[in-house]
């Protein structure tokens, strides 16, 4: 046992001496650049997202992933820091949700029927998210915020949502615009303008606005209660409680999109850690612990409409048993060790943080750094960034060239620069993570113009 105890150590302090000589910017992508060629000739833009094309030297094909550590086809590794744009908490394949992903397969893939895990993720949901009376599941978070206006419309016989500048609420016409900072329009090219006629932009974070808008016209308003998609913003003191008061006052319903902050700031979400609760949210991402999800959580009065039948809710892939088993198994997981691993993420975005300001101003280069709970940004080509007025003057093309930087030390972010920590990152993680952004930030400040 003495010995197969100290092979066990050997063996992990080798995995780690691997990560941390994974860091070398001598890295090579020969074997991503031949995949990108032969990819465009039928995968339009070689991706299936567009972002995903935005990475720098090149999209890294992944070949595989374990824990928080991934493997290109080159054979590079990283720690892994985009966790699939966020819903893999609890890492790449956990065993409680594999193993619950197994046992759903045995079964057969019952694809359009009704299965157990619906009602128990259902239950799950309520017990945990303060608004969660009832819950209607979806596929992805676009289709969750859909249903959510739909369902608002629906209860109040309105028909004007009130949504927040640069908060992103999926890619559908109607909410896709003012995503961007100065751009009020259609946020790309194709979409209906008529679409989002019934639509009013508000600028987030800005009390007095809603007071002054809101009015008894509206069916909806619809928020990220943080702001994590523009670049992790907490809510200013008092914003969220004033949505809170304007809406009920004037009969509108309160939707919180918590696809990124929902069991990802908490078991109950960012409600539950600001203590407003809307009378709707939308969930994804986290909830599924990287299986495709969405859900829709609300008071039994603006649900009423979809459990009474009355409003249409379909969709052939709604609450497969896959992604049911995924969701059961995550979230009965995140709830039974939250004491630990939410304090832990989040200190561990704040030494990140922390980290990544003190090599800036060490090395005199414009990088600033931000986080809420267990999200993280970093932005290049700026000194400061206090609120999302100050996202105008955000340096894209820096902050990419820093995420490039990171990727050769072996450090896999999103290339917008945006960061998040998993249940099984550990300590050994974030002291190869910040040896790694020292070299990263020594790098980028060496560039022509990286001051």
């Amino acid at each position: 046992m003495g010995y197969l105890w100290g092979l066990i150590q050997e063996t992990s302090r080798a995995g780690l001496r691997d990560m941390q000589g994974c860091a070398d910017t001598r890295k090579v992508f020969t074997k991503s650049r031949e995949y990108r060629t032969d990819a465009l000739r039928h995968l339009s833009n070689g991706v299936s997202s567009t972002p995903r094309a935005s990475q720098r030297p090149v999209p890294v094909v992944i070949d595989s992933a374990a824990g928080v550590t991934l493997t290109d086809v080159d054979g590079n590794r990283y720690l892994d820091y985009a966790l699939g744009y966020g819903p893999l908490i609890l890492g790449h394949s956990p065993e409680p949700v594999m193993h619950a992903l197994r046992d759903a397969l045995d079964r057969g893939l019952r694809t359009a029927s009704v299965n157990s895990d619906e009602a128990a993720l259902a239950d799950l949901i309520a017990v945990n998210v303060p608004c969660a009376d009832r819950v209607a599941f979806v596929n992805t978070g676009t289709e969750a915020v859909q249903l959510a206006i739909r369902i608002a419309r629906a209860t109040t016989g309105r028909c004007r949502v009130a949504k927040f500048r640069c908060n992103y609420h999926g890619w559908v016409d109607d909410l896709h615009v003012g995503c961007s900072p100065g751009q009020d329009g259609p946020a790309t090219l194709g979409q209906d303008p008529r679409a989002s006629e019934m639509v009013t932009l508000l600028d987030w974070g800005e009390s007095d606005a809603a007071r002054q808008v809101l009015d008894d016209s509206f069916a909806a308003v619809i928020v990220e209660p943080a702001a994590i998609n523009a670049g992790c913003f907490a809510p200013p003191a008092g914003f969220l409680e004033t949505l809170r008061d304007v809406t009920r006052r004037h009969g509108i319903v309160l939707v919180f999109d918590e696809v990124i902050t929902g069991f990802r700031m908490s078991p109950g979400g960012a409600q539950a850690c600001y203590n407003v609760v809307p009378d709707m949210c939308v969930l994804g991402k986290a909830l599924g612990a990287g299986l495709p999800i969405g859900a829709v959580a609300g008071t039994d009065g603006v649900m009423d409409v979809v459990s009474s039948g009355r409003m249409l809710h379909r969709g052939t892939f709604n609450g497969n048993p896959l992604s049911m088993a995924a969701g059961v198994a995550c979230v009965s997981h995140l709830q039974e060790h939250a004491a630990r691993i939410y304090p832990r993420m989040e200190r561990f975005a704040q030494r990140i943080r922390a980290h990544i300001e003190h090599e800036a101003a060490r090395n005199a280069v414009a990088i600033h750094a931000r986080s809420v709970g267990s999200a993280l940004q970093v932005f290049a080509g700026v000194r400061r960034v206090d609120g999302i007025g100050d996202l105008a003057g955000i340096d894209r093309d820096a902050t990419l060239l820093l995420t490039e930087e990171l990727l050769r030390e072996g450090v896999f972010t999103l290339p917008r620069g945006l960061m998040y920590l998993s249940a099984i990152h550990t300590d050994e993680d974030i002291s190869t993570t910040l040896a790694a952004i020292t070299r990263a930030v020594r790098s980028h400040a060496d560039r022509p113009g990286g001051a």
